[in-house]
């Protein structure tokens, strides 16, 4: 079927909103003029079909899925507690984790460049054989480097220097002849205290064998061998604890003969540290019982020349030997005379040995 130009003209008026247009009647008209009511319902039919498809396109199909369901809220990951900027810090991939998270954090960056040598890889790769092979070691894990928290670099006074921890259990803590309370006070402990008693007529005897009151007030006690198998003294020597334990000393030496201005003493301000001078720039007492201990001081570089630094050597207070020299010594008092020297912390300044 054609439609006429009438019905052309009027389908288009009605598409664009206005009224049909009206032409006079004439004898020529065509077939399908304004009064054809066949062309009026094919413009209907037209504009029907083509509002039925609008329809279509503007809503979803019956057939559409249900949207989803909003997913609950991911909670973020927690992030670790900031320990020492290193691109595997508190993962295992971290090859001083232990180290990076139960050290003190000046202690851990001077001592870094030492831990990672092959010779302190070799020495972690032993201490994991051991504990494969059901070894117990001591002491555990997370009092291997106590005497790093409780004694900040920034702060020693005087170094005690040991030869390796209790090897019976509960006793070793991280601190050489120290042990936690509770625990009986070894023999070696008790000749300590019965010197102390000797060159202060007023040092109250404790009931217990925990020196932290030393090691918070400045008194670092170091091992030469930081762990030992349980029940068997000696079992670690010549592993690689001892050239670390070196380094230990190495540092304490350097930080008393470099003066508290310069890079230490930057290092210390920028990590929030107290200022170098109020500690081992001032001057370290080193206290050597024993052969061992002297060679291990020795090895170090610490000798009665070292500039800003006090040796002091005994036997060792062990009831072996401590009658041959240990017992009478003075290193209690003489460390203290030292210390408070004007020049140095000034009176005051020492240990307090009896606040334990």
């Amino acid at each position: 079927m054609r439609l006429s130009c009438g019905c052309l003209t009027r389908l288009a008026a009605r598409r664009m909103g206005s009224p049909p247009v009206k032409r006079a009647l004439s004898p020529g008209a065509d077939e399908f003029d304004e009064f054809d009511t066949s062309a009026e319902d094919l413009i209907r039919a037209v504009e029907e079909s083509e509002g039925a498809k609008k329809t279509r396109l503007s809503s979803p199909p019956k057939t559409a899925r249900p949207a989803p369901p909003a997913k609950a809220p991911v909670a973020a990951p927690r992030e670790m507690p900031p320990v020492y900027n290193h691109p595997y810090a508190g993962t295992k991939e971290d090859p001083l984790l232990l180290e990076r998270t139960t050290m003190g954090k000046a202690w851990f960056s001077r001592l870094e460049p030492a831990m990672r040598q092959d010779s302190f890889a070799r020495l972690k790769a032993f201490l994991d054989a051991e504990k494969r092979a059901g070894k117990t070691i001591y002491p555990p894990a997370n009092l291997i480097y106590s005497w790093s928290r409780t004694t900040p670099l920034e702060k020693v006074k005087v170094v005690i220097v040991g030869q390796d921890p209790y090897h019976q259990p509960g006793q070793a803590c991280g601190h050489s002849f120290s042990v936690p309370m509770g625990k009986a006070v070894p023999a070696s402990l008790q000749n300590i205290y019965k010197e102390l008693q000797s060159e202060f007529p007023d040092f109250q005897r404790p009931s217990h064998g925990c020196l932290d009151g030393w090691a918070r007030q400045g008194v670092l006690m170091l091992n030469a061998c930081l762990t030992v198998n349980a029940g068997a003294a000696g079992s670690h020597h010549n592993r690689g604890w001892e050239p670390f334990t070196r380094e230990i000393l190495k540092v304490v030496l350097r930080a008393a003969t470099g003066g508290g201005s310069g890079p230490l003493a930057s290092m210390f301000a920028s990590q929030g540290h107290a200022a170098v001078d109020s500690g081992p720039s001032k001057g370290v007492v080193f206290l050597a019982w024993g052969l061992p201990a002297a060679k291990t001081l020795a090895e170090a570089g610490v000798t009665e020349k070292t500039p800003n630094v006090l040796l002091l050597k005994s036997p060792h207070p062990s009831p072996l030997s401590a009658h041959r020299g240990f017992l009478g010594n003075g290193h209690f008092a003489k460390a203290n005379e030292w210390l408070e020297e004007p020049t140095r912390h000034g009176k005051g300044g020492g240990i307090r040995w009896g606040d334990l």
